[in-house]
């Protein structure tokens, strides 16, 4: 996992700020962390899961300008990556990616969401946690 601290300006994807201590529930509110983008928002929201004591974490961008790219939705948690398929994303639209039951409760250990471009680098949410 990169913390993203550069800028970068080929398709217009821009800034994200290295990754903050987690915060009891998410810096954009209950179990919900978010960074601002040049062109768009990148979100991770702890979904309530379908099996007791676990979590769907669920990756958004929403672009909002620049010219169309090709990325991938991911998630660190517990040390590991998980990655969605690369897709191409235009300006205007709204992709979503959620992994079903994969965050356990116990322990308070945090999660980012990511988000992967082609060619490019990886930005990143700050941390948010369930507790």
């Amino acid at each position: 996992m990169k913390k993203t601290t550069a800028v970068v300006a080929m398709t217009g994807m821009l800034m994200a700020g290295a990754a903050a201590p987690a915060m009891a529930g998410g810096n954009c509110g209950y179990r919900t962390s978010c960074t601002s983008l040049s062109n768009g928002k990148l979100t991770i929201f702890l979904a309530t899961g379908t099996v007791a004591n676990y979590l769907s974490p669920s990756v958004t961008y929403q672009k909002t300008g620049g010219s169309a790219v090709t990325v991938r939705l991911g998630y660190a948690y517990n040390g590991s990556d998980h990655w969605g398929s690369w897709y191409t994303q235009s300006a205007g639209t709204t992709k979503n990616k959620t992994w079903s039951n994969a965050y356990y409760i116990s322990g308070c250990r945090s999660a980012v969401g990511l988000l992967d471009a082609a060619n490019q680098q990886q930005f990143q949410t700050p941390p948010v946690t369930s507790c």
